[in-house]
């Protein structure tokens, strides 16, 4: 039996899934967590719940999705600011210890099955391989990425679509805009679109058809997923869904969670699911199913982007290879809602300003010690010449 498993880090909500495409095999296992990071002092972190209480302060981060890639970083704790690709990395670490102990048989070349991990389909190619980066100094280079829209297209396909190969939009809406990704065998046709809030579904998608060429009548179907605390608000992502429906006369749903699809989707993929060669097949979540059944539910709002504690960590350096925040690898514990999972080495730092200004003070009076000391070396010469030769 194939299995795989998907992950996905959302700006309010976290989801891991371990699913198999092979038919009559059991529903997915569906994982959810807050997407705030806690990281004690004995060198653990703990993704979702509350904070833990522990000997000594613990440091709490959240909102640092939308920071990968940002050179300024995050401010933890005391103010040290570490990168923002980092935590998301120990954030899919925690994830996936949520879901052991996995089987060591599954995988697409018979090993232990295959992970994929989403990211946010308006990422750029430079935030993405900051992601990449920050996974493979974390020894996880064995986790494939895949972007939203491509995973949410394969959870349309393998659930619902009568035939492959179909053009299905995906209409991804979040707390600051939309974005609009047309996905054909899999595969994102061109770049994603994205859009401030309060537009129209209808238009922008048309919008982004139309940059190719396309019609809405060209479409085959549409899903409807979303991010945020708008992804909470049934009747605005099902309303989003009607209004395009009704208006391009195409089949239009809206993915289980909704924020979960993308999750289920990469799950499917890393099955071994291809939509150009492999028949439909339902993983065994009806396209009716709005809530899926989770291990431990989503508890509250998330957290502020603040550190609980004022507890000073090491300074942070310039350095050419530092240790990263998701360099795990200890046996997991449930604390608070989460899975606390070593990290030995702390996350990797971003040089703070004062920093350097202290280096380039440094370096002028480097450059005038040498200035002086050169042109005391003329002036000797000088004086060699004029009054000895």
């Amino acid at each position: 039996m194939s299995m795989g498993v998907g992950l996905r880090i959302g700006s309010v909500v976290s989801t891991a899934v371990v699913a198999s495409n092979d038919p009559g095999s059991p529903d997915p296992v569906v994982i959810v967590r807050d997407t705030v990071l806690h990281m004690c002092p004995d060198g653990t972190a703990i993704l979702g719940g509350s904070a833990p209480h522990t000997i000594g302060e613990t440091h709490t981060v959240s909102g640092f999705l939308p920071r990968v890639g940002d050179p300024a970083g995050v401010a933890v704790g005391d103010g040290s600011r570490y990168r923002a690709e980092d935590l998301v990395a120990g954030a899919m670490r925690c994830l996936l210890r949520e879901c052991e102990p996995l089987p060591d048989h599954g995988g697409r070349t018979g090993g232990a099955p295959d992970i994929m991990a989403t990211y946010p389909t308006r990422w750029d190619s430079a935030a993405v391989a900051a992601l990449r980066d920050a996974l493979d100094y974390a020894d996880m280079s064995y986790l494939s990425l895949v972007s939203d829209a491509e995973a949410a297209a394969a959870w349309f396909e393998s659930e619902i679509a009568e035939r492959p190969g179909q053009l299905v939009g995906i209409y991804h809406v979040d707390d600051t805009g939309a974005t609009v990704a047309l996905i054909r065998s899999g595969v994102e046709a061109g770049k994603a679109f994205r859009f401030s809030s309060g537009g129209s579904p209808t238009a922008q998608i048309a919008t982004a058809l139309g940059a190719f060429g396309w019609l809405p009548s060209n479409l085959d179907a549409v899903v409807v997923t979303g991010d945020g605390l708008i992804a909470r608000d049934s009747a605005t992502i099902h309303g989003f869904a009607t209004t395009v429906g009704e208006k391009f006369g195409v089949r239009c749903v809206v993915g289980p969670g909704p924020e979960q699809t993308a999750a289920l989707g990469a799950a499917i993929r890393a099955a071994g699911f291809n939509p150009t060669t492999h028949k439909v097949t339902p993983i065994g979540l009806p396209p009716s199913y709005d809530v899926t059944e989770v291990i431990d539910a989503v508890v509250g709002e998330p957290v502020p982007s603040t550190s609980t504690s004022t507890t000073p960590s090491r300074p942070a350096t310039r350095t050419n290879n530092p240790a990263s925040a998701a360099a795990v690898g200890a046996s997991p514990a449930r604390v608070s809602g989460g899975t606390a999972v070593a990290t030995p080495p702390e996350p990797r730092a971003v040089a703070q300003a004062g920093d350097e200004s202290t280096a380039d003070s440094t370096s002028r009076a480097s450059w005038l010690v040498a200035a002086v000391v050169g042109l005391a070396l003329v002036l000797v010469a000088i004086v060699f010449v004029l009054f000895v030769l």
